[in-house]
């Protein structure tokens, strides 16, 4: 009976950890609201990415249509390859042959398979390193508990939280990289345990998928095997392991060659990819500095000071007195020892965000330095290794952003298990009291790093999609604060126009609530647009019209873009948009003297167009709002009337007069509660 209680504390341990843990990465994943289908921007621009890779693969290629990866595309000899590795692609090819209708929307399907995965291996980790530890002695309450606060910070604690925020490339590949890697080191450690053909072959397979995921996991994973080999051979993890050194060996260079063989077919070589041939390259000016600056490329030891700084820093958090209280520094990530980057944004550290799985993994250092004649322990030696070298790509990359914490999880993992069972051994020889307050205070940790980044991340989603997500975002903001203090009231500023400067989180007011900006605080696009009222021309009609055109705005962006209105002979108008690539028309409509129509434009702010349309004749075009300049650098654009009100075009035979659009709402509230 007691043997089948500690069995049942094991499951419950595990199943109240995952469930924790899963609430907060699925309440991120689907940003509080029930949509499958969700995309990081509205334009779905990065996450078509994969979906665009497997139907190459369908047809027989590597290489994606022409300009359909915009900057991040890489064009070699004429065709367009995508840098992130075949693995998410591969595992849509099944949904692609049965149907396309979810093309561009598979991103938070596929992440939310990926950390079912990653939370079953994170627990099968996590107790098959307790069964070295502690020679599987049975659980005690106490141990049981230790556990599900383990898996609570694992599973719900960390940046892979963050990464759930945001359904596209750049976080689905993390999320799936830290999934394999996990995975890939239980096998590791299963295979220097016991090296058996299957375990091996588990391990190859993880191994593989891990490296075309993922570059720097994949060779982390086939070095951490082939040590593991090597330790076998010399019989170092005891003497009946020597004749089954070549299992974990060829696990781990087999799977090794195949990512490589890939990598040299698109680009020519073994792991890296040609910088120079990138679209971006060739459209930012500051990223031919940094490869000029670094010799060709932004990898290196002489970014690892930046990066350790960064991503270790105490301080790498803030904490505000309003709405989500918890959130990334103020400011981008800083260059450190000379080093000169490529891009940096606001970057939260490991020490801050994740502080338990730090402690522990610096616990287990001590524990295995220690000497033993224990071939089980040794074996965990190899297994931590390999997690810990998976962040090394990072740490020499001269590019600096919080997902890239991401590569940091499996060594805290892998680490963080070897230490909270050590922690534990030494706890149960100890007090009851010295027990309960460690469990309190890892408990109070895990809490702190769910609650760190689930806020981050919806912080993140809301000012990644704009729109209505982003102005209710401002509203909490607005509404939650703490009680005694000012919140996002002292943040609030009003002028004429747009400032060229700010501080993170200003709301700034432009005109008498013309427009309400938030300002992000990263370098290249430090203003975002939360709601803006939209320009409206109201357009009085003689008995007589002619044919002309007016102007009736014009929209300062990275170039001047011209809203015209047509009129003709038989009282038909229509609006013309005037860009650089010509003329584009709205539909011809009637309009009758003596009566009276409107022409609008408002801006879709998660589109980061300015939308024309007329009353009668409706949906006209887009127009581009929110761009990026020759430096790369994206601002707000302006809309103007192009006439002095009020203003008649006798040759027309139309007059033309301002009105106000719609007032806004969240505007005024804030103007007001700021005094």
């Amino acid at each position: 009976m007691r043997s089948v209680a500690r069995q049942r504390r094991e499951l419950v341990a595990t199943a109240v950890g995952l469930v924790v843990g899963g609430v907060a990465y699925f309440l991120a994943l689907f940003d509080y609201r029930f949509d499958p289908t969700r995309t990081a921007v509205r334009l779905g621009y990065g996450s078509n990415f994969f979906d665009l890779q497997a139907e190459a693969f369908l047809n027989g290629r590597i290489d994606v249509p022409t300009d359909s990866l915009g900057i991040e595309g890489f064009v070699v000899d004429g065709k367009t390859y995508m840098y992130f590795p075949p693995f998410p692609a591969l595992i849509r090819i099944p949904v692609l042959l049965v149907t396309r209708a979810f093309d561009g929307r598979l991103s938070l399907l596929s992440m939310a398979v990926a950390w079912v995965l990653f939370a079953v291996m994170t627990a099968k980790l996590l107790w098959l390193v307790r069964r070295v530890v502690t020679h599987g002695r049975p659980v005690t309450r106490f141990e049981a508990l230790a556990a599900a606060v383990f898996l609570v910070a694992a599973t719900g604690g960390t940046v892979v939280i963050f990464d759930a925020s945001l359904p596209w490339v750049y976080h689905e590949v993390y999320v799936w990289a830290v999934a394999l890697v996990v995975g890939a080191l239980y096998w590791l450690l299963r295979t220097a345990i016991e090296p058996s053909r299957a375990n091996a072959l588990w391990l190859a397979g993880f191994a593989l998928a891990a490296g075309l995921t993922r570059t720097p996991g994949g060779w982390a994973i086939a070095i951490g095997a082939m040590t593991v080999g090597l330790a076998l051979r010399l019989g170092r993890l005891g003497p009946e392991g020597r004749r089954r050194w070549r299992l974990p060996f060829v696990a781990g260079l087999a799977p090794l060659a195949v990512a490589m063989g890939y990598n040299l077919v698109k680009f020519g070589h073994p792991y890296l990819f040609p910088l120079e041939r990138q679209v971006w390259t060739s459209v930012n000016a500051h990223r031919r500095e940094a490869l000029e600056a670094n010799g060709g490329t932004i990898t290196g030891l002489q970014f690892f000071p930046t990066s350790f700084v960064n991503y270790f820093r105490p301080d790498g958090i803030r904490f505000v007195d309003y709405f989500p209280f918890i959130t990334l520094p103020g400011q981008p990530a800083q260059a450190h020892a000379g080093a000169f980057l490529d891009q940096s944004y606001r970057t939260g550290s490991v020490t801050a965000f994740m502080p338990l799985l730090l402690i522990l993994s610096l616990v287990a250092l001590p524990y295995l330095a220690r000497r033993t004649r224990d071939r089980q322990r040794r074996a965990l030696r190899p297994v931590v290794f390999a997690g810990v070298l998976v962040s090394g790509g990072v740490m020499a990359y001269g590019y600096l952003a919080y997902r890239y914490t991401s590569e940091f999880v499996p060594g805290l993992l892998v680490a963080g298990a070897v230490g909270l069972w050590a922690a534990c051994e030494f706890l149960l020889r100890r007090g009851g009291r010295l027990r309960r307050v460690a469990l309190a205070g890892a408990a109070s940790l895990a809490a702190f790093s769910v609650a760190a980044n689930m806020l981050t991340a919806h912080a993140s989603a809301a000012m990644t999609w704009r729109g209505e997500p982003l102005r209710s975002y401002v509203a909490s903001q607005l509404d939650h604060h703490v009680p005694w203090t000012q919140g996002v009231r002292r943040m609030v500023t009003q002028s004429d126009s747009l400032p060229a400067e700010g501080v993170t989180d200003q709301l700034h007011v432009v005109g008498d609530c013309e427009g309400l900006y938030l300002h992000t605080g990263d370098a290249y696009e430090p203003w975002v647009l939360v709601e803006r009222r939209a320009n409206v021309v109201v357009v009085d009609v003689q008995e007589t019209i002619r044919p002309g055109r007016t102007p009736l705005f014009i929209v300062h962006a990275t170039k001047d873009r011209f809203v015209q209105l047509e009129t003709k002979r038989d009282h038909y108008a229509r609006v013309v948009i005037a860009n650089e690539d010509g003329d584009y028309a709205g539909p011809w409509f009637p309009v009758y003297g003596g009566g009276s129509f409107r022409v609008g434009v408002s801006v879709a702010g998660d589109l980061g167009y300015a939308e024309v349309t007329s009353t009668p004749g409706g949906f006209v075009g887009y127009v581009p709002f929110t761009e990026w300049n020759e430096n790369w650098e994206a601002r707000p654009g302006t809309i103007d009337f192009a006439f002095r009100s009020p203003h008649r075009a006798v040759k027309q035979g139309i007059t033309l007069h301002r009105e106000e659009g719609l007032p806004l709402t969240l505007c005024p509230r804030l103007l007001n509660e700021a005094g």
